[in-house]
C-alpha cells in the first residue's frame, strides 16, 4: 500500500508539471512577440520579417510526448490558444493605432493583418520620409524673370538648324558674340559638349531698366589662388582669399560694369549679401569678409568654398531687351535649386560630369526632357 501511494503521489505530480508547462507556454510566446514587436516600432528598417516564426504549441518540437489519451487536455489548451491568440490580435491592433498616429494615417481604414504587413508599412513609410529629404536636386519652369531664375538657351536659337534645302540656318551672330560664342556649338563636339557651350545665366539683380546675370557654364581657366594684389606696406605681391585658393573662377559675361570679383554662395551671414532664392541662394558681399563669415557660430551647416562662386564681368540686358528675348524663345526660364547650381561638374576619371544645361532640362520634365533628347538625338552617353 505504501509503494502504491508512494506510486499516485508521484503520477500525479508529473501531471500537475506537465499542465504547467503546458499553461505557461503560451505566455511566453506572447511575451516574446510583445519584445519584437517593440522592437519594429523603434527601428523598423532593420527588422528581418523572415525571422519570426509563428507556433500553435509548444510541444510542436516534442511531438513524441503526445498521448492519445489527451485529447481533453488538447480541448483545453485550443481554448488557452484561441485566449491569447485575441490578446495578439489587440496588441496588433494597438500597435497598428501607434504607427498610425506616428505617421500621420489616424483615419486610414486599412487594416493589417499580420505582423509582416506591418512591417512592410513601417518600412516603406520611414523610406518614404527618408525619400523626401533627399530631395535637394530639383528645377521647375518659371513664369517671370526676376533673380534667382535661371535662363537656360534654348538650342533652336543658338545652334544651326538643318532646313530643306539641306543647308544648315545659322543662329544671329551678335546673339553669339554677347554669350563668348564665336560661332555656333559645333555639331561634331558631341552632345555633352554642346550643351555645355549653351549659355545658363542666372539672374542677380533687376530693376525696371536693366537686368544683370552671370553664366554659370563658363570657366576662364584660374583658380583665385592664381589672382594676386599689390601689398602697399612691403611693396610685393601676396596672394588673397586664402581659403578660396582652389575655387575655379568664372566668367559671368561680356561686360565689364563690375570693378573686382562678383560672388555667387550659399552663406547668409555674408555682408551686404542680397537673398535671391527661397533655399538660401545669396549674390554679393566681401569676399575677404566672407572668410570670416564662414566660421559664424550661427550658421546651422558646416560652410565651406565649394558653396562659393566667383565671377568676373557679368552679362547685362535692358530689361524690355531681355523681356523680348524671352517672348521669342530664345530663353527657358527656370527656378533651380542651390544644390544642382553649386554641384561640382569636374570629370571623375573616366565618369563624365553631366552638363549643367542638361540635367536641369531633365529635372524640369515633359516637355524640356523631350527638347533635351532631341537635342541629343537619342544619345546622351
Amino acid at each position: 500500500m505504501q509503494h502504491c501511494g508512494f506510486l499516485c503521489v508521484l503520477i500525479v505530480t508529473f501531471l500537475v508539471a506537465i499542465s504547467n508547462a503546458f499553461s505557461t507556454a503560451p505566455i511566453a510566446y506572447k511575451c516574446q512577440r510583445h519584445t519584437d514587436v517593440s522592437v519594429i516600432s523603434r527601428t523598423p528598417l532593420k527588422v528581418d520579417s523572415s525571422s519570426f516564426v509563428l507556433r500553435s504549441s509548444f510541444f510542436d518540437s516534442f511531438e513524441d510526448f503526445k498521448d492519445e489519451d489527451d485529447d481533453d487536455e488538447d480541448e483545453d489548451d485550443e481554448d488557452d490558444e484561441d485566449e491569447y491568440s485575441d490578446m495578439d490580435q489587440q496588441s496588433i491592433a494597438a500597435f497598428r493605432s501607434k504607427m498610425g498616429s506616428l505617421f500621420g494615417d489616424e483615419g486610414s481604414e486599412d487594416e493589417s493583418s499580420s505582423v509582416d504587413e506591418l512591417i512592410n508599412y513601417a518600412r516603406s513609410q520611414s523610406e518614404g520620409d527618408k525619400k523626401e529629404e533627399l530631395v535637394k536636386d530639383w528645377a521647375t519652369p518659371a513664369k517671370t524673370i526676376k533673380p534667382g531664375v535661371v535662363l537656360l538657351a534654348n538650342p533652336d536659337a543658338f545652334c544651326e538648324l538643318p532646313d530643306t534645302s539641306k543647308t544648315s540656318v545659322s543662329p544671329d551672330p551678335s546673339l553669339l558674340s554677347k554669350y563668348g560664342l564665336v560661332r555656333p556649338p559645333p555639331r561634331d563636339l558631341g552632345p555633352d559638349r554642346q550643351a555645355d557651350l549653351l549659355p545658363v545665366i542666372v539672374v542677380v539683380e533687376q530693376d525696371q531698366f536693366t537686368t544683370k546675370g552671370v553664366l554659370l557654364n563658363r570657366r576662364t581657366g584660374y583658380l583665385l589662388g592664381d589672382l594676386e594684389q599689390p601689398d602697399p606696406k612691403v611693396g610685393e605681391s601676396m596672394q588673397i582669399l586664402e581659403k578660396f585658393c582652389i575655387q575655379p573662377l568664372w566668367f559671368g559675361g561680356t561686360d565689364n560694369s563690375s570693378s573686382g570679383l562678383d560672388m555667387l554662395h550659399r552663406c547668409e551671414t555674408v555682408h551686404e549679401a542680397t537673398k535671391i532664392t527661397e533655399d538660401g541662394m545669396y549674390w554679393g558681399g566681401d569676399p575677404a569678409q566672407a572668410q570670416e563669415a564662414m566660421e559664424d557660430p550661427s550658421l546651422g551647416r558646416i560652410v565651406t568654398g565649394f558653396d562659393f562662386k566667383f565671377f568676373v564681368q557679368n552679362t547685362q540686358w535692358l530689361t524690355k531687351s531681355l523681356e523680348q528675348q524671352y517672348e521669342e524663345g530664345i530663353w527657358i526660364p527656370s527656378e533651380v535649386s542651390a544644390e544642382v547650381l553649386f554641384k561640382s561638374r569636374d570629370r571623375m576619371g573616366t565618369q563624365k560630369a553631366k552638363p549643367l544645361w542638361t540635367e536641369v532640362m531633365e529635372l524640369m520634365g515633359g516637355e524640356y526632357q523631350d527638347m533635351k533628347d532631341t537635342f541629343y538625338h537619342g544619345d546622351s552617353d
